[in-house]
C-alpha cells in the first residue's frame, strides 16, 4: 500500500487535497470516482518522488504496447463498448506500469475525455500513437487507424531489432580487445618484468618499451578510469541541452562510413512514421508536427520543424524538406513524385522501405569490413606482446649454449 497525494472536486464546486492509501494510483482513481469525486490528480506522496524540476515519468516499453495494441484491435473489431475493453486490457497487462497507465486512461474516458486526450494526458505514451488515435477519432476509422498503427509497429520493431543485432558482433569483438589489454597489462607485463629483473637478462628495445607503456598504463589506470566516468558525466549533462544534441548530430552524420548509414536510418524512421500519420487521416501539418516529435534525431526534428512551418505557408512538402538540406536527393524526388501523383502515403511508405532495405545492405557491407579488423587488431596485440617477451629468452638461450 501506498499513500498519494489527491486534487478532488466535489458535485458541489469544492476542490479539496485529501491524502488516500492505495494499491496503485489506478485502483484510488476507480475508488475515489466511485466515491462521487471528479479527480484531477493523484501524486505519490514519497520522499524519492520530490525531486528539481518537472517529474519524468516512464515510458511503455515497446513490446508491451505492442501486444497491447492487439489486444485492443481485436476487442474494438468485436464490438465491445471501449470502457469494457480497457477494463479487460488494464486486468490482462503483465506490465504494472501499462497497467496503471490504461486505468488512468479508462478513468478519464469515463470523466467525458477522449481517447487519444486520455492517453495524451498521462504522458507515457508515443506523441505518434496519440496523434494515430485522435486521427481515428477525427475521421471514424479508430479499427483501421489501430491496425495501420500496429503494422508500423511491427515494422520499425523489426527494423530496429536489425539494426542493433548486427552492431552486437562487432562490439562484442571490441569489448574482448579492452579485456585483453587489460589482462595483458595488469598480469602479464608485471610479471614478465619482474622475472628478467631477476634473472638479468639483457633486454632489447621492443621489450623495455613494451614494459615501459604498460607499467605507465598501469600506473595512469586510475586516473584514465576517473577521466572516463567524468566525460561519460559530462556527456550526460550535455545531452540534456537540445544544442549540445544537436552539435552532437551534425558530428555524427558527418562521420565517413557511419554518418551516411546514420542519416539513412533516420530518414526511414521519419518517412515510415509520416506514412502511417497520413494513411491514418492525419492532416499534413499535425503529420510533420507528430513526426517531429518521434523521430531520434533532434536536428532531423528542428529541419522537421522548419519545414512544418514552410508548409504551413503553402510550399509543397518535397520543397520544404529540400530547405532542410538533411534529406538524400533521391528521397526527396520520389516524395515530391507522391505529391504530384496525390499518393504521397504511398510513396512516403515505399521510400521507407527502400532505405530501410538500403540500410540493412550497407550495415551488413560494414560489419564485414569491421569483423576482419577487430579480429587482426587482437592478433596484431597478441603477436606484438608474445615477440617483445619472448625475445630475451632467445637472447637467454644464446648465452647458456
Amino acid at each position: 500500500m501506498g499513500e498519494y497525494v489527491c486534487r478532488l472536486g466535489t458535485e458541489a464546486g469544492q476542490v479539496l487535497n485529501q491524502t488516500h492509501e492505495a494499491s496503485s494510483e489506478g485502483e484510488l482513481r476507480a475508488r475515489l470516482a466511485s466515491q462521487g469525486y471528479f479527480v484531477f490528480s493523484v501524486k505519490p506522496k514519497s520522499i524519492l518522488s520530490m525531486r528539481i524540476g518537472p517529474p519524468r515519468s516512464s515510458k511503455i516499453k515497446e513490446d508491451d504496447l505492442l501486444i497491447f495494441n492487439q489486444q485492443f484491435v481485436t476487442l474494438s473489431k468485436s464490438g465491445l463498448p471501449l470502457q469494457k475493453s480497457l477494463e479487460m486490457l488494464a486486468r490482462q497487462s503483465r506490465s504494472e506500469s501499462l497497467r496503471a497507465a490504461v486505468e488512468d486512461v479508462k478513468e478519464r474516458v469515463r470523466g467525458g475525455a477522449l481517447l487519444s486526450e486520455a492517453f495524451d494526458a498521462i504522458g507515457k505514451f508515443p506523441k505518434i500513437y496519440c496523434s494515430t488515435l485522435r486521427a481515428g477519432e477525427r475521421s471514424g476509422t479508430l479499427d483501421k487507424v489501430l491496425t495501420q498503427y500496429v503494422t508500423y509497429q511491427k515494422t520499425a520493431r523489426s527494423f530496429r531489432k536489425k539494426f542493433l543485432s548486427a552492431l552486437i558482433y562487432p562490439a562484442f569483438l571490441l569489448v574482448f580487445l579492452a579485456g585483453l589489454i587489460v589482462l595483458i597489462d595488469t598480469f602479464i607485463i608485471p610479471r614478465f618484468s619482474q622475472l628478467y629483473n631477476e634473472l638479468q637478462v639483457p633486454m632489447p628495445p621492443l621489450t623495455v618499451f613494451v614494459i615501459s607503456l604498460g607499467l605507465a598504463i598501469k600506473r595512469m589506470g586510475v586516473f584514465v578510469l576517473l577521466g572516463f566516468v567524468l566525460l561519460v558525466m559530462g556527456l550526460r549533462a550535455a545531452g540534456k541541452s537540445q544544442a549540445a544534441r544537436i552539435q552532437w548530430d551534425k558530428i555524427k552524420f558527418q562521420l565517413p562510413v557511419a554518418g551516411r548509414l546514420l542519416q539513412k536510418f533516420s530518414v526511414a524512421e521519419f518517412v515510415r512514421t509520416l506514412s502511417t500519420l497520413l494513411q491514418g487521416g492525419l492532416p499534413i501539418v499535425a503529420a510533420l508536427q507528430s513526426s517531429a516529435a518521434s523521430v531520434s534525431s533532434p536536428l532531423l526534428a528542428r529541419g522537421l520543424e522548419q519545414a512544418r512551418v514552410e508548409v504551413m505557408g503553402g510550399r509543397p512538402l518535397s520543397e520544404s524538406l529540400r530547405m532542410s538540406g538533411f534529406f538524400p536527393p533521391m528521397a526527396l524526388d520520389m516524395i515530391e513524385v507522391g505529391e504530384t501523383t496525390g499518393a504521397l502515403p504511398s510513396m512516403l511508405e515505399s521510400v521507407a522501405e527502400f532505405f530501410e532495405e538500403d540500410v540493412n545492405i550497407d550495415l551488413s557491407t560494414l560489419v564485414a569490413m569491421v569483423d576482419p579488423i577487430m579480429i587482426a587488431s587482437i592478433a596484431i596485440v597478441v603477436a606484438f606482446v608474445l615477440v617483445a617477451f619472448y625475445l630475451p629468452l632467445f637472447s637467454l638461450a644464446a648465452q647458456v649454449h
